[in-house]
């Protein structure tokens, strides 16, 4: 039996024992609970609200004889709902601002408060290695602009804490640590070193088994791990993990789409443009997987000089024009119709005219949430030369 049914069977007991005015008994079972207390390995969230219930049992058990004499437990019980409730506001607080960051929300008036409230019962975050990762995480998620210190300082603080946490809590701070690390990129695609934390961390958590769910892997995930090992150019790590990985995807079909877009990726990733092209899958009901395999698409013909390139790349501005707002947020839209708007200057222009590629890369450092925005930037200064 877990602690936390273990505790719940003894708690939900003693609560029938009290009522029935069964003093040692109850009594009894409110030392069980003590034990189960002091023996729990992790303090996690169930371990906050478990110590809130006990603090409470014992409170009520003094109050059955209140003699006017000592606090009745009173400021434990406080001590240990302020715990348990800063700590769960906290995490819900930072799973709406992550949200918020990908879906661009509308605070709710009630919400602003908590949001602009800035500080926490030094108490707290002394005690609780929990309460303080939390926090870290809120003020990070809080700022407009993320630098390449943020990122260290919260990697720094969750290895100082480590070994203090249970292996579900790891998971999910690690979670917002490549989610954090993720949201510095696209703010400024030129913070290079930021590419290789997050390989790391994604070679980290995927031996740790943070990466998977149920021992499978989302396709979002397992896109984002290869096309960032692309991008550092850990081209045999990346093959390696394409393969070893792909046959445990989430709702991958019988033509493995899924697997041969990663594939198509790593193969434009090294150059081989036409094998590239040959993986593509037509079309996917990831709307992410969609959009790159496009842009794939049109970067492939790019490269190859091929005929098809102007009418790809005209059929996607096309796509994006019709598209839905339920389909593609506003967000998507622009950073794809700034890629779109890009490369159609960066193809009519002429090679060897440094001063058409200067121009072209100063707008393209303009616009750099612009999806593909190094190889843009690649791609102008090329230019330069005939």
């Amino acid at each position: 039996m877990s602690v936390i049914s273990k505790f719940t069977q003894i708690f939900d007991f003693s609560e029938i024992v009290r009522t029935r005015g069964l003093e040692n008994r109850y009594h009894q079972l409110v030392a069980k609970l003590q034990k189960i207390q002091e023996e729990s390995t992790w303090k996690n969230a169930a371990y906050f609200l478990r110590q809130f219930h006990l603090e409470k049992a014992i409170h009520d058990s003094e109050t059955i004889h209140n003699q006017v004499k000592g606090d009745l437990n009173i400021p434990n019980v406080v001590r240990a709902l302020g715990l348990h409730y800063h700590l769960n506001q906290l995490a819900m607080l930072n799973f709406f601002l992550l949200q918020k960051k990908a879906a661009n929300l509308a605070i709710p008036e009630f919400i602003l408060p908590m949001l602009e409230e800035d500080s926490l019962p030094s108490k707290f975050l002394e005690e609780s290695p929990l309460v303080k990762i939390n926090y870290e995480i809120f003020r990070l998620l809080k700022k407009n602009r993320l630098e390449f210190e943020d990122i260290q300082s919260l990697f720094q603080v969750l290895r100082f804490h480590e070994k203090k946490l249970d292996q579900e809590s790891l998971r999910e701070f690690f979670t917002y640590l490549r989610n954090l690390c993720s949201l510095a990129l696209s703010q400024d695609m030129e913070k290079f070193e930021l590419e290789f934390i997050l390989h790391d961390l994604y070679r980290d958590n995927l031996k740790r088994g943070y990466l998977h769910y149920e021992g499978k892997l989302h396709p979002s995930r397992y896109w984002a791990v290869s096309s960032n090992a692309v991008r550092v150019k850990e081209f045999d790590w990346a093959l390696d993990f394409i393969e070893k990985y792909k046959l445990e995807l989430i709702d991958e079909n019988e033509t493995q789409d899924i697997y041969r877009l990663n594939l198509a990726n790593y193969l434009f990733g090294i150059g081989c443009f036409s094998e590239c092209l040959a993986n593509i899958p037509p079309t996917s009901p990831f709307v992410d997987y969609l959009l790159a395999g496009k842009r794939l698409e049109i970067k492939a013909y790019y490269e190859l000089h091929s005929d098809l390139f102007s009418f790809k790349l005209e059929a996607f501005k096309v796509f994006l024009s019709r598209t839905s707002p339920k389909l593609l947020s506003e967000t998507q839209k622009q950073i794809h119709v700034d890629f779109a708007n890009l490369l159609t200057q960066i193809s009519t222009s002429l090679p060897g005219d440094p001063k058409r590629s200067n121009l072209l890369i100063s707008r393209i450092q303009e616009k750099k949430q612009a999806a593909e925005w190094r190889w843009l930037l690649e791609k102008a200064k090329a230019l330069k030369s005939p």
